[in-house]
């Protein structure tokens, strides 16, 4: 698969779920899942802690890429199956070559589904939680490193801020350079989606835009992204 191809495949999940971010009744059903108290602290304190808190601490569960059998207690191997719903997004298909034990991990594109497994890895927290913060009323949408991460940005006062919810409190709220210091990120693109847009925000989370620029060479890549993106 080509490196455009593989930008392709992303355009189409995420533009996806910018549109899912627009349908009422998907924005009415996760606002459900949060406890009132939690909505209530939520509007009171105008602030997004507490939401951040519960729903890394008491609502979503974390899918390791590596799992170990539970019974023999060995890593498993993974092969990946395409869905017969027609999406994109793989199946993971976790086996144990001593036992046949198998672990299966549907990796879903549609938020509600999301919401019902509360498992995942970046990109089904990312998915989730953009839907639950655009359910109050803050405009949320997905942001993709385009290494092996993914996180939310949503528009407070008039800025659009970075908000991670894989992250523990503060790191996970407005600490845009997070990665790049201690990830050790070298960015290309980082992009961020909306329904009908793609934008290039790569430089709110670099301090070495220089050396961005080096690594995306003469040609920037970002209009011709753009294209593909409004085709998907």
């Amino acid at each position: 698969m080509n490196q455009i191809s593989s930008y392709a495949e992303t355009f189409r999940l995420y533009k996806g779920i910018s549109e899912q971010y627009k349908d009422q009744v998907i924005l009415d059903s996760v606002k459900q899942l949060v406890p009132d108290k939690i909505l209530k602290l939520t509007a009171d304190e105008q602030s997004l802690e507490p939401l951040l808190h519960w729903f890394k601490n008491n609502f979503m569960k974390w899918m390791p890429k590596e799992l170990q059998c539970p019974r023999c207690n060995r890593p498993m191997r993974v092969q990946l199956a395409d869905n017969n719903s027609g999406t994109f997004r793989k199946t993971e298909i976790h086996m144990c070559d001593v036992c046949s034990s198998t672990q299966i991990f549907p990796r879903y594109d549609k938020i509600l589904r999301i919401a019902e497994t509360r498992i995942g890895r970046c990109s089904e927290w990312s998915i989730l939680f953009g839907a639950i913060v655009n359910s109050l009323l803050i405009q949320t949408r997905i942001v993709h490193d385009y290494l092996d991460h993914c996180w939310n940005e949503s528009l407070i006062n008039k800025k659009w801020v970075h908000i991670d919810s894989t992250l523990d409190y503060p790191i996970s709220f407005d600490h845009p350079y997070y990665y790049e210091q201690n990830w050790g990120k070298k960015y290309k693109y980082v992009l961020a989606f909306s329904a009908n847009s793609l934008e290039d925000v790569t430089t709110h989370y670099t301090q070495q835009w220089l050396m961005v620029q080096k690594r995306r060479g003469k040609k920037d890549k970002i209009e011709e992204f753009k294209e593909i993106y409004y085709r998907a």
